[in-house]
């Protein structure tokens, strides 16, 4: 006679090898019997959990639920939900991988249930509801058509008063097509650089205007924020007004003239110009993914955000502009990257980030650079 799932849970105790088990999931799994899997993952959690859990317990629950939230259906979500998803991680921010890993998975009309009045719903915090917004966002989800996701933004409180609700529930054409992380059973794999873009390098040679340095902006190092908490992160903002506006051909001189910390004994200093669009993609990849391991992510709603206010801030936008505004603001400004051989900053990695950026009379210059690069 098979054996009750309390008894396979039971029978585990003091085992290192549980490939037995894991072949009788797999089984239930290709039969599309994820029910099993959840009540097999919740008596495991009850029998080990709190602390109790050896490697291999720890191995088989992380592979039940991976299982679970990676199957689509509506009620693949609620059990996934339900086995503690958005609790029981071993991220930093388990509510923001939630909402990344079940918006990479799921379906849009698989994850309706999260905003609605289902099993999902009752099991889902308030934030794994923002984030999951704007997770979807990125990966071209219509929830604007979704009347659940449309009805519960109307009524909730959190929402109303929630940082992430200022972002536009649509892809903005300078957003492009956002660079995510792919989640597996092993963690999360994904290819971002900071480096300079391809383009052909200023070669300087125009007189630098004399530029003084203004007061220090809020937001300007948003999207980096979490790379100065790091051992050896660093991050250097600053504000500079010209006497006269500043062309293509000075901006080389200029920048070598301002005594920045990340610039210092650099030789040579190589300047690309850009677009709002190519520093929008380094911002976010900086603030979603970069400066860190995967436990100290920001993951996709929070980095766009962060993208979002450091691009505003950049470009000289307004504090309560729109996304619109700032948009319109950063495309009529002129974008350059800029990196340099130093000891201590730009080692041509791809945790180097440096941006200037010209406001739309070129003479107010923001300059954005921040590395994780320890010097080693």
């Amino acid at each position: 006679m098979a054996k009750t799932i309390k008894q396979l849970v039971e029978g585990l105790a003091g085992q290192d090898a549980v490939g037995d088990v894991c072949r009788l999931l797999d089984e239930h799994l290709e039969r599309g019997d994820t029910a099993y899997l959840a009540e097999f993952g919740a008596a495991l959690h009850t029998r080990y959990g709190s602390g109790r859990a050896g490697a291999e317990h720890q191995y088989l629950f992380d592979r039940i639920l991976w299982d679970v939230v990676t199957t689509p259906g509506p009620e693949n979500v609620g059990y996934a939900l339900w086995l503690g998803l958005a609790t029981r991680s071993r991220s930093g921010r388990p509510v923001r991988r939630a909402a990344a890993v079940l918006a990479a998975h799921q379906p849009l009309a698989a994850l309706a249930g999260v905003f609605a009045g289902d099993r999902a719903s009752e099991t889902a915090p308030e934030e794994l509801r923002a984030c999951l917004v704007h997770e979807l966002v990125l990966r071209g989800a219509p929830i604007a058509e979704r009347p659940e996701v449309v009805a519960w933004a109307a009524a909730s409180p959190y929402w109303a008063g929630h940082p992430l609700a200022w972002l536009p529930w649509t892809l903005a054409p300078l957003e492009g097509v956002p660079s995510l992380p792919h989640y597996s059973r092993g963690g999360a794999a994904y290819g971002v650089g900071y480096g300079l873009p391809e383009g052909e390098r200023l070669t300087g040679g125009g007189a630098a205007p004399v530029v003084r340095r203004g007061a220090e902006e809020p937001g300007l190092g948003a999207a980096v924020e979490r790379w100065a908490g790091r051992f050896n992160g660093r991050v250097e903002t600053a504000v500079f007004h010209a006497a006269e506006p500043v062309g293509p051909e000075a901006v080389p001189a200029v920048l070598a003239a301002l005594s920045l910390d990340c610039l210092a004994g650099s030789d040579p200093l190589m300047v690309v110009p850009g677009t709002a669009a190519q520093a929008w993609r380094q911002l976010f990849g900086a603030a979603s993914i970069g400066g860190g391991r995967e436990d100290e992510w920001w993951y996709g709603a929070y980095g766009r955000l962060a993208a979002w206010r450091s691009l505003a801030a950049l470009a000289g936008a307004a504090e309560d502009a729109s996304p619109e505004e700032v948009q319109r603001r950063a495309e009529g400004c002129a974008w350059y990257c800029f990196a340099a051989a130093t000891d201590d900053w730009f080692n041509l990695d791809t945790m180097d980030l440096g941006l200037a950026v010209l406001d739309t009379d070129r003479r107010r210059l923001a300059v954005l650079a921040a590395t994780d690069y320890d010097g080693g």
